[in-house]
């Protein structure tokens, strides 16, 4: 007969793979600012909200290991793997699977020697929690909100050795299985631009089979519901913090700062009412993106160890203590590795428009300018953890032939800018007869990108040709000396009085050019009345001269038109009364080209031209013409325009007090 006897009783119980990350610390991120839930973004961190699945871009694959460093001799364990997918735009699912996530204690017994063979035989007890398989579906209603489920299969297994002792002692394995599905559901709400807001119900739903029961009930893990409530906050383009709280009486505090080259530094403290002391853990971490690609490495540090080293006082094993398989009363120190790789449409969308405005609609008249004057303003913001250069482009579809950039503007990660919008348009634009309402799209790039990042789809108004804003900046748009009608207008009448204009002294060459134009121009032509408004129409020269009528801001640009076309600089005289601006009005400057010590060639009376600088900057005559009298000829029209120029701006002061305003047009 084999006789055995006692030898030693364990007081200890071992932790082997003891302390594991779990689905929610599957991310180092997460790992390294503790507060996570409103900030995730991607397969790693999905079981730490699943709403955070809405943020993949295409398709989403990670891997992570971990290292425990309080516990001796241990290496590098895998923590598993995450695959994530985008797909029809607003949807996205994901799988994790960590066979790391799990923990196995050792529950020793009694130990025997053979009297006969010396061979030891050890009873013990063995405990297995783990949650290798987490699924997770999300779905985005807006770019503001999200909602998203995961489930988690647990799994808890007893294996125990008992003894029978009849005639020899007999040892018989004896194994309980328990499996769960338990449901968690979170929303990510991003209430304004620098606040995310996030809640995660844990614990929701589960669906079980078997049971650890009898004398095994006491190694069951709890199953309690539990609301987990987040906010981040960003302070500033780079920095970032965080808090969540639980109902549980848990939650972490964390920050996350962005200094610059597609890094990351993040750390965070973990508190519990159940640990002591309440501030339990603390984490620290760093991650690294290039491309498609980001590395992230993170440091879980526990202050006290006191069950965190792999072993540990039998007594002091409480299953119940166990709320979270990946933080609980045995989580060891932790250094934490993982790489995650964006396949298929890897390109990152780098920069968004927040908000778009127009300054007004478009006028066909002065849509020239358009390419170097603003018609609006896009706020564009950087979204990604580089600095970037971003272009803002605007394009209305038939009547640009392309979009047009703007100039590129710096961001930090993080920072907002306003981008002014230019446009070029084509000649179409000046066909449009009437006023209309059209679609234009902004949209917005940035270096490295080479597509666009972001679009707005807006409404512009687009005026008729002849439409006018009123002001009088604007007016000499409608100026066209090199319109072939002017042209041919001009030549045939020059040719017409060739002798006259030849025999008169050279230096009046375009004093008398610009009275036989006015006169020729005045027999052909007839003045309607029309009252300048806030917004007018205005004809082009080709059509006054085709018409033979017009009102004050027709002839006024028909008659420029006609003297620039023969090398005449002109400007036009805007004139607003402030006591009476129904009394407004548009005249007409020339310039004779004449030496203001020559005046006299022209007029006895100093008080009949102007001296005023032309386009070189020297000092000439100008002559003032009111082009409503055209009826009367050019004499009464100099006249009657040298009379309001005396009145407006010699006597009523309108060019110091800013109600008389003068535009060249040359």
């Amino acid at each position: 007969m084999i006789q055995y006897r006692w030898i030693l009783l364990h007081l200890s119980i071992c932790m082997i793979g003891s302390v594991t990350y779990g689905q929610s610390l599957f991310s180092p991120q997460r790992t390294g600012t503790g507060a996570y839930a409103s900030q995730a973004s991607d397969s790693r961190s999905f079981g730490v909200n699943p709403a955070g699945l809405t943020k993949i871009r295409d398709w989403d694959i990670s891997s992570a290991t971990y290292l425990s460093t309080s516990i001796e001799g241990s290496g590098f364990v895998l923590q598993g793997f995450s695959l994530g997918k985008r797909f029809l735009q607003d949807n996205a699912i994901a799988v994790q699977y960590s066979p790391g996530t799990s923990l196995e204690f050792v529950l020793p017994g009694a130990t025997f020697v053979s009297s006969q063979t010396g061979t030891p035989s050890s009873i013990e007890t063995r405990v297995i929690y783990d949650e290798q398989f987490t699924f997770g579906y999300a779905r985005a209603f807006s770019d503001e909100f999200s909602l998203g489920v995961s489930g988690r299969l647990r799994r808890e297994r007893i294996s125990d050795t008992q003894v029978q002792l009849t005639d020899s002692l007999v040892f018989t394995e004896i194994e309980q299985r328990s499996l769960a599905w338990i449901a968690d559901v979170g929303a990510i709400w991003k209430a304004s631009k620098s606040v995310t807001l996030s809640a995660v119900g844990r614990n929701l739903v589960r669906a079980k089979s078997g049971d650890l029961a009898g004398e095994f009930a006491s190694f069951r893990l709890p199953f309690e519901l539990s609301l987990e409530m987040g906010i981040a906050y960003q302070f500033t383009p780079t920095v970032r913090t965080a808090l969540d709280v639980s109902t549980a009486k848990s939650g972490a505090l964390g920050i996350e700062w962005k200094p610059g080259f597609s890094i990351a530094v993040r750390s965070g403290v973990y508190f519990n009412e159940a640990e002591s002391p309440f501030a339990y853990a603390l984490g620290f971490g760093v991650g690294w993106s290039y491309m498609f690609l980001e590395f992230d490495a993170a440091y879980l540090f526990f202050p006290d160890k006191s069950t965190r080293e792999g072993t540990g006082s039998l007594a002091s094993f409480d299953a119940g203590s166990i709320k979270s398989i990946d933080l609980n009363p045995y989580t060891a120190d932790r250094i934490s590795l993982s790489v995650k790789a964006v396949l298929g449409n890897v390109r990152e969308s780098l920069a968004s428009i927040e908000s778009v405005e127009l300054a007004g609609g478009i006028y066909p008249s002065s849509s020239a300018a358009l390419a170097y004057r603003p018609i609006g303003k896009a706020r564009v913001k950087n979204i990604s953890s580089r600095p970037i250069q971003a272009k803002a482009s605007f394009f209305i579809e038939k009547y640009m032939d392309a979009p047009t950039e703007s100039q590129p503007v710096y961001l930090q990660p993080g920072e907002s800018q306003e981008v002014a919008l230019t446009a070029i348009f084509n000649e179409l634009v000046r066909g449009v007869q009437k006023m209309t309402v059209k679609e234009g799209t902004v949209y917005v790039s940035a270096q490295p990108a080479d597509d666009y990042d972001d679009r707005y789809q807006t409404r512009i108004l687009l005026y008729g040709k002849n439409d006018w804003d009123g002001d009088v900046l604007t007016l000499r748009y409608f100026v066209t000396p090199d319109d072939p009608a002017v042209i041919r207008y001009t030549r045939d009448i020059l040719l017409e009085h060739r002798d006259s204009i030849d025999a008169a002294s050279r230096d009046l060459a375009a004093f008398n050019k610009a009275r036989v134009l006015f006169n020729a121009f005045a027999g052909k032509l007839v003045y309607v009345s029309d009252p300048k408004q806030s917004a007018d129409y205005v004809q082009y020269p080709s059509e006054t001269l085709q018409l033979r009528g017009g009102d004050c801001d027709d002839m006024t640009v028909c008659f420029s038109s006609l003297l620039n076309s023969v090398g005449v600089s002109t400007a036009f005289v805007d004139v607003i009364p402030p006591e009476d601006s129904t009394r407004s009005h548009i005249y007409l400057l020339f310039d004779t080209g004449v030496d203001p010590k020559f005046g006299g060639t022209i007029s006895s009376n100093p008080k009949r031209y102007i001296t005023r600088k032309n386009s070189k900057g020297v000092e000439t005559v100008w002559i003032p013409v009111e082009t409503t009298v055209i009826a009367r000829g050019f004499d009464d029209a100099w006249t009657t325009g040298a009379q309001e120029w005396f009145d407006d701006v010699e006597i009523g002061l309108g060019l110091l007090k800013g109600w008389v305003q003068i535009v060249d047009v040359y």
